[in-house]
């Protein structure tokens, strides 16, 4: 019975209890589960299954299935292998399970059909402007709202302004110099102020206090004015040319191919701004941009720091302004500037730039400007949203000339290596930067706005859905030191995370908190073109009441860059301001818009995805409705408070929703049956003031399991031998919950009853929803800040298992075996690229330390394989995966630096001890920055010239 794309209802049977239990329950039966799969793709599988247990209750359960190696996929979509009309199986398991090491074996038959499914033509609904909604009450929504808007105003605009000026040639006095991620020493500048301007356009919409609003209005107007000033130094008529210079006569290509990217180049370059090209305006001179043509790497001393990516930051807060601000005339200036240096990207792709793809890499490179390969390199390549923004002005300006230059420019920014894979359904996101390529999709999916080639609709969904099954945790987030891992590998990836060899303790420190940021948007953008379908505000919800308000700190404005998911974790709370780190920016936007998703709409229909007292004006229809409820929600009641009129209503039924949820209209319930992760709708009808709709959604507990289990060998780190276990983190409602008191896996294991009734809900503050088990209190991830613990290690005290290890000893072999071909793939890359005599590119493809981890664990695991199967022990077989998944998931690219790499700067960083405020200035600054490049390569974003910056700092300081 297939409900939807994401989602299979099946009946199942079991002997007892749930999950983290005394005895672990058993599934007996499952219905069948049939999807169609359009020929020449990989199936689109559900990534959870609705399961029926025999006392009669019912929830989801996620599923992980085996064909996630990625020659198994490309098989998959191989027309010859899998013609339209035939039928394959795929196996798959519900994870959390006991039935077999892998959990419950379940089965899909595909279908291949020779039709591509129809994508919608349009969106179907929309969001309602910020302005029109307004976050109620006294709750940590407001108060984070309330600490963003007052620290969003205290700003100083001259410091935003500052590099502009030092980039066009105009006085810096009295402006204060920049810092963080824009100081003028950092060529990723100009990131900041984009999202500053997003910032205070967002706080200018939402702010109801008059003081806040005429401070931003005069930020908004001095910074639009002033960048006019500056982009009007690049309007340099050529007589030779007969018209303007523009960005295709900047760097000719003898130029361009001898052009360096030193400081000391750039001093030069930022003296003549009359050569940037007509239009642009950025806070670094146009070189930066021009480098990436020649695919210089991300090296901030030397090269390039993701150049398109600040360009984008800037395009779309001027687009924001343009948007939310209500001085036509300094709104319409912000979109002119906008679309000047749209059209100058414009016209740089379009006459210096083209896309090959076909013969060797060094082939590719010959010629400057191959997008194929630009797009693709490692942080150099990363263009942010720069394909939503220039899609965006497409739909915003007049001239049909413009628009289709600026919807042509918007594809230019299409990574093909990563994108015709994802068409297909193929998964090619696993190892590539995860925030460099999320908003590249959201980007996809804009243009498809325009364009209407559902290419790009595909893209984006297909995304989204592997996303979901394969690569996200518990509170939404993805990623680990900035990277997808493998698939199914959240779990092994989280426990080792940043862990060099022999230690114990991994960093927790691991969803970059920018990623959750642009997953939000993206599934906010789909749901406008299928809003009935309640998985993408299932996962809206559990990313903003997790990950985001939890990303702010409530006692002192700072936000989180790598977010703290893991055992004793802290959320190292930070980045004071949008130009701080590029997760600082996206914090910056990230609190004054709570509500944006709250309801969706269009002529005759009303969504609510949401659950938040809010106050909504709904303007073409005059209406004012106000939702009263507390946050977190468990009743909500909504009614018109102002006006009346025509629409129907519909409601989300959240997927934890499982027990004791109604909605009554006026009282009487609306339906009998209540589907989790579906749409309650009320019908068209006439809506008065005197109507009242409640909804009644207690929470409910239930376990999101870790797709893959903890190993025994990791488990097992700080020498109490442990067994391999499945992980889960504790959910109430749509709350990830979390304890405290564990730095071990030991200490972290939980046997609780099958039905949770353990977890005691308690309320010893106001609307703070805990659970106690025990001494143990669980408190919900947004509200704890300190050694939280989310994931635990769930131990089964009876085992219902009879025998199934041989049985499931192929399937494991199975899995070693992809493992050792994904090693060999990337012994021979590195191979190849040792035996060349003019390397291309300038660096290895993986760095050296773990490329030497690699190279031990496939020794091993090449010699367990030599054995006779029958003779391989279980415990051999799961210690020789571990290791070899994770020397596999611990690799960097070969242009970053390793953990290894920072024992001279960790050693200068104890030998110059704190610092305070009597230390001298030199010391406490390279300290600082020390610091700072220890973050970023654990992180897994430094380079060794930071690495080797810091360091000299450092001497020189102690000296």
């Amino acid at each position: 019975m297939k409900l939807s794309r994401h989602i299979i209802i099946v009946i199942a049977m079991a002997a007892s209890p749930l999950l983290v239990m005394s005895m672990p329950r058993t599934i007996k039966k499952v219905a069948p589960i049939v999807v169609n799969c359009p020929v020449g793709t990989s199936p689109n599988m559900p990534n959870r299954i609705w399961v029926t247990y025999r006392d009669g209750y019912s929830e989801y359960r996620q599923v992980k299935w085996a064909n996630s190696p990625l020659s198994t996929e490309q098989d998959e979509a191989n027309a010859q292998m899998h013609p339209a009309g035939s039928q394959y199986q795929l196996k798959g398991y519900i994870v959390g399970d006991e039935t077999t090491d892998n959990g419950y074996p379940i089965t899909a038959s595909i279908e291949v059909v020779g039709n591509i499914p129809a994508t919608p033509q349009h969106t179907i609904a929309q969001t309602f402007p910020l302005s029109d909604i307004t976050i109620n009450g006294i709750n940590r929504l407001t108060h984070n709202r309330d600490e963003a808007l007052s620290e969003i105003c205290s700003w100083d605009v001259t410091q935003q302004l500052y590099n502009y000026h030092d980039t066009y040639n105009l006085p810096t006095e009295g402006y204060k110099r920049s810092d963080g991620w824009d100081s003028p020493d950092t060529k990723l500048k100009g990131h900041g102020s984009g999202h500053y301007m997003s910032a205070i356009a967002q706080a200018y919409a939402v702010t109801k206090d008059p003081h806040q609003k005429a401070i931003l209005r005069a930020n908004i107007t001095r910074m639009v004015n002033e960048l006019r000033e500056c982009q009007e130094k690049t309007f340099v008529w050529n007589d030779s040319l007969g018209r303007y210079w523009e960005a295709r006569d900047f760097a000719p290509e003898n130029e361009l191919r001898n052009m360096k990217g030193t400081w000391a180049d750039f001093d030069n370059y930022k003296k003549h701004p009359e050569k940037y090209g007509y239009g642009y305006l950025n806070a670094i001179p146009a070189q930066h941009c021009a480098l990436i043509e020649m695919y210089r790497p991300y090296n901030n001393s030397d090269w390039v720091w993701a150049p398109y990516y600040s360009v984008h930051k800037q395009l779309a807060g001027l687009i924001d302004i343009a948007t939310y601000f209500d001085d036509k005339n300094i709104a319409d200036k912000a979109l002119l500037i906008a679309k000047d240096m749209g059209l100058w990207v414009w016209n740089r792709m379009h006459y210096r730039t083209y896309v090959k793809k076909d013969g060797t890499q060094a082939e590719r490179r010959a010629k400057p400007g191959n997008r194929y390969e630009m797009w693709d390199m490692y942080i150099a390549g990363e263009v942010g949203g720069m394909s939503e923004s220039l899609s965006r002005l497409s739909e915003m300006v007049t001239d049909s000339t413009d628009k289709a230059h600026l919807l042509e420019a918007a594809n230019c920014f299409d990574a093909p290596k990563f994108f015709e894979p994802l068409a297909k359904n193929i998964d090619d996101i696993r190892t590539r930067h995860a925030n460099q390529h999320i908003p590249m999709i959201i980007g996809a999916l804009r243009s498809y706005k325009s364009n209407h080639q559902p290419y790009y609709y595909h893209i984006a969904q297909n995304f989204w859905d592997l996303v979901q099954g394969r690569y996200m945790y518990a509170t939404g987030g993805v990623g680990n030191g900035e990277m997808f891992r493998q698939p199914y590998t959240q779990i092994l990836s989280m426990a080792t995370n940043g862990m060099q060899e022999g230690e114990a303790q991994a960093n927790p420190e691991l969803n970059e908190t920018c990623c959750t940021y642009n997953l939000l948007k993206l599934t906010k953008d789909l749901n406008e073109y299928n809003p009935n379908d309640a998985s993408y505000m299932d996962y809206y919800e559990r990313g903003l009441y997790n990950q985001i308000v939890g990303s702010l700190n409530p006692n002192k404005y700072e936000t989180t860059y790598q977010y703290a998911v893991g055992l004793n974790a802290t959320k190292p709370f930070g980045n004071e301001t949008p130009q701080s780190t590029c997760c600082g920016g996206t914090g910056s936007e990230n609190h004054t818009k709570y509500q944006q998703a709250t309801y969706f709409h269009n002529d005759s229909t009303l969504w609510i995805g949401l659950y938040m007292p809010t106050t909504l004006q709904w303007r073409d229809k005059h209406l004012t409705i106000e939702q009263n409820c507390t946050w977190p929600a468990q009743n909500s009641t909504i009614r018109i408070v102002n006006g009346e009129g025509d629409f129907t209503l519909k409601l989300r039924i959240p997927y934890w929703a499982t027990k004791g949820f109604r909605i009554l209209l006026n009282g009487k319930s609306i339906v009998h049956h209540y589907q989790p992760s579906s749409y309650a709708t009320i019908p068209y009808r006439h809506w008065t003031q005197a109507d009242k709709v409640e909804v009644i959604m207690p929470f409910t507990k239930h376990i999101e399991y870790g797709p893959d289990k903890l190993p025994a060998e990791v488990a097992s780190n700080d020498g109490t031998p442990l067994k391999a276990a499945w992980t889960g983190a504790i959910m109430y409602g749509p709350l990830a919950m979390t304890g405290t008191g564990t730095t071990t896996w030991h200490q972290a294991t939980l046997s609780l009853d099958p039905k949770l009734d353990q977890l005691k809900p308690t309320t010893e503050k106001e609307n703070l929803f805990t659970l106690k088990f025990g001494n143990k209190i669980f408190e919900p991830d947004y509200y704890r800040n300190y050694n939280s613990t989310h994931y635990y290690r769930l131990q089964y005290a009876g085992n219902n298992r009879k025998n199934h290890t041989q049985k499931n000893k192929s399937q494991a072999i199975a899995e070693l075996q992809s493992l050792i071909a994904i090693a060999t793939e990337r012994i021979e890359e590195q191979t190849r690229w040792n035996s060349l005599t003019k390397k291309v590119p300038d660096y290895a493809p993986w760095a050296p330390h773990g490329f030497q981890r690699l190279g031990d664990a496939i020794s091993a695991a090449q010699k367990l394989m030599e054995t006779d199967q029958k003779n391989i022990k279980e415990n051999d077989l799961e210690s020789v995966t571990a290791t070899l998944n994770k020397a596999i998931n611990t690799m960097r690219p070969g242009n970053l630096a390793e953990i290894e790499d920072l024992q001279t700067l960790t050693a200068l960083l104890r030998r110059a001890g704190n610092t305070d405020e009597s230390s001298p200035d030199a010391l406490r600054k390279a300290v600082a920055y020390g610091k700072m490049v220890v973050r970023y390569v654990s992180d897994g974003s430094g380079t060794k010239d930071m690495i080797n910056a810091a360091v000299g700092r450092l001497r020189k300081a102690i000296e």
